[in-house]
Formats: C-alpha cells, sequence, structure tokens
C-alpha cells in the first residue's frame, strides 16, 4: 500500500486495530514518515477547508433562492419596496449572518492553527519582565542577580529520583539554554537530553547533583488507562506562581481522534505546556499539551502509556539508561488535595526557555 493510502486509511479511521497501532509505532519511531503524514494532513486540511468554503457559498445560494426565487432581480429599495418586503429581507439576511459566522469563524480557526491545537507555551514580554525585576529588587540590600527575560517559559515535572523532568518538545525546540525553577529550587540549568517530537515530548536534566540528592518523588505514572468521568487535576505555571486547575476526563481521545492523548475538560492556558495531568489518587496519567484553539475549559494531554513507550525506545542509549520513570507506589493516596499538592509542588517546574534572535 502507498504510504498517501495508509495516511488516508488513518486519518478516515479505516485501520484495524493492530494496523493503526503498527502505524503509530512507526510515527514515533520514523522521522521521515512522521514528516510525510503531517505534511499530507495539511494537504487535507486544506482540501476540506476548500470544501467547506464551496459549501458556505452553496448555503448562501440556498437561502436566496428560497427567499426571492432563482430569478430574483436586483431592484432598487426605496421606502414602499421595503415596507412590502422588509420582514422577508429581515429574515433571510439573519438566516445567511449565522451561517457565515459560523462557517467564517471555523474557517479562521484552521486557517489560523493547521493542526487545530494551541501549544501552550507563554511567550514573555521582555519589557514587562524587566520592569517586574527591577521592582522586585527595591529595597532588598541583599540583591541576587537580575536574570535576562526568558523567551518561553512553561511548565515540567520530575521523572524520576535521578534529576530527569519532562516537559513539552514545543518549549524546548531550537533553545540555546533552558533553566528550571520553583519555590524550593532557585533557578538552575537543565539539559535536553532526549526528545520525542512525533509526541511534543522532551526531557531535561538537572545539571546540579545536590539539588537532587534528597529527592523523594510522591507521585507515580500509571500506565493504565483512565476512565471518561474520572476527576482529574493539573498543576502548572501559566503565571510566576503555580496555578491549579481540576475537572475530568471529557475523552479517551484527543483531536482528530488522536488515541496518545485524552481530552480533559480543565481551562488549560499559555504556560500549562509540560505540566502533569493527575488522577484523584495523585498518580500522573498525563502531560499537559494544548488547547483547541477559542474552545476554553477543553485540553489535551499526552497519556501516560506513550511516555513509558517513548521512554523505553530510548532503553539502549549508554547515555541514558537512568531515564525511567517513577513506578512505585503514590504516596499521595487518600490525602486532602491541599496535602498532596503541597507534596507535589517541589516536583512541579517553571521552565525558562532562551533563544537567540
Amino acid at each position: 500500500m502507498k504510504n498517501v493510502d495508509l495516511f488516508d486509511d488513518y486519518l478516515n479511521n479505516h485501520l484495524s486495530v493492530e494496523e493503526k497501532l503498527n502505524f503509530e509505532a512507526q510515527l514515533n519511531s520514523d522521522v521521515v514518515f512522521c514528516k510525510a503524514f503531517n505534511e499530507h494532513k495539511l494537504v487535507v486540511d486544506a482540501l476540506t477547508l476548500n470544501a467547506q468554503k464551496i459549501e458556505l457559498k452553496k448555503k448562501l445560494q440556498t437561502i436566496h433562492a428560497n427567499e426571492f426565487g432563482n430569478e430574483a432581480k436586483v431592484i432598487s429599495i426605496n421606502s414602499t419596496f421595503f415596507q412590502r418586503y422588509g420582514k422577508t429581507i429581515a429574515v433571510a439576511a439573519s438566516t445567511a449572518a449565522i451561517v457565515m459566522v459560523g462557517s467564517l469563524a471555523l474557517l479562521t480557526a484552521q486557517k489560523n492553527n493547521s493542526n487545530q491545537i494551541t501549544d501552550l507555551k507563554r511567550d514573555v514580554l521582555a519589557l514587562q519582565s524587566t520592569k517586574d525585576a527591577i521592582i522586585n529588587e527595591i529595597g532588598k540590600t541583599n540583591s541576587k542577580l537580575n536574570y535576562a527575560p526568558a523567551n518561553l517559559e512553561g511548565s515540567a515535572f520530575a521523572l524520576n529520583n535521578e534529576g530527569y523532568i519532562i516537559t513539552s518538545w514545543h518549549m524546548v525546540n531550537g533553545a540555546d539554554s533552558v533553566f528550571i525553577q520553583n519555590n524550593t529550587i532557585e533557578r538552575t540549568l537543565a539539559k535536553v537530553v532526549l526528545c520525542e517530537p512525533s509526541l511534543d515530548l522532551a526531557i531535561l536534566k538537572i545539571e546540579d547533583a545536590e539539588l537532587i540528592k534528597n529527592w523523594q518523588v510522591p507521585f507515580a505514572f500509571n500506565d493504565k488507562l483512565s476512565e471518561i468521568g474520572e476527576k482529574v487535576f493539573t498543576l502548572g505555571y501559566p503565571r510566576k506562581d503555580m496555578v491549579y486547575g481540576e475537572g475530568s476526563l471529557s475523552s479517551l481521545s484527543g483531536f482528530y481522534n488522536d488515541t496518545t492523548m485524552y481530552q480533559i475538560s480543565i481551562p488549560v492556558n499559555p504556560g500549562n505546556s509540560g505540566g502533569p495531568l493527575l488522577d484523584e489518587q495523585g498518580n500522573v496519567i498525563g502531560v499537559v499539551r494544548g488547547k483547541i484553539t477559542n474552545a476554553e475549559g477543553t485540553g489535551f494531554a499526552i497519556k501516560t502509556n506513550e511516555i513509558i513507550k517513548a521512554i523505553s525506545n530510548f532503553a539502549n542509549d549508554s547515555n541514558v539508561k537512568d531515564v525511567t520513570v517513577y513506578s512505585k507506589k503514590s504516596t499521595l493516596k487518600n490525602l486532602k488535595r491541599t496535602e498532596q499538592i503541597k507534596r507535589i509542588n517541589p516536583y512541579v517546574f517553571n521552565v525558562l526557555v532562551y533563544k537567540r534572535d
């Protein structure tokens, strides 16, 4: 079977379960194949957009024909004409406006976002960040170094007790340097050691061994699929301070029925990229990925089982043999949410990414 036919069968959900798994495995392991698929998908999206434009035109023509007939002529609108036909014109105009507004909103979203998912990296306004830094230093007798504002900010969290942390690949892609910080760790350098672009995942390593010598990660990574309606929560850095969000799993697949992701009913914002998605017992079940453009209260997260599979692909890499997920039993079970968050906080980080212009 040609690749284009295989791509179409996958997008149209015509593959068997086994074929689908093999296809997704090849996407994860074959960069060239993955790139070809993404390019094909862009073409399909463009064709779909064109078809929707044609459909919109047909709808408007149908409304015109229903209200005025196929042979309607252009007539000058004077006061007598409007008194006679004003109500009909108003109905037709209102109907056309509703159809047009709804369709154009959809077309605009598709035009501006080819993959339909907004990455939740937080672009930092340099001027504002610098001003805030100056204000924060006023009155301090022992002022610390004034750091240059980062280009991007996001979230990350501990993968295990060895100083490895996980975040979103779109955050660190092309970075010259990456730093992490939170309430317990001052800004420190983190090295990008592994990337999995097809899942939008990246693994970092904290360079300072002294900072991690007493780490005791409290949460476990649950590789079993969760259930629709299950209560979940997120932690991340859409602002300078950590932000908590809660909701539920609304679907076991992401946009375009992407089985590598969950859909969640939690408002996620720029800066949440790379943060953890946890269940009520404090188990990590995913990594926050993004949201549908212009759809508030709807987010997506990469499933933990996909993370574990991706990491296992690097098991033979001698440079990262200790890159494993924390699989011991969670110590957060049956604790109050406030207590869970207190114990998780030291292992969730604000990521600061620097790139040259």
